[in-house]
């Protein structure tokens, strides 16, 4: 079951590290869209957690 410790403790420090190397990739790298795919699916489970615990 998907908590919003779970989410603090694993889905924001993810996001954090996307954010920096998104930062240090070069643009139009290989790296750096698996990074923006993986970023976008984090926020994507966040958002249907959030979402289903309504």
């Amino acid at each position: 079951m998907i908590t919003y410790q779970a989410i603090g403790s694993y889905g924001l420090p993810a996001l954090l590290a996307a954010a920096i190397l998104l930062r240090v990739l070069p643009r139009g790298s290989a790296a750096r869209r698996v990074v923006t795919r993986a970023a976008l699916l984090v926020l994507l489970l966040i958002a249907a957690a959030v979402g289903l615990s309504y």
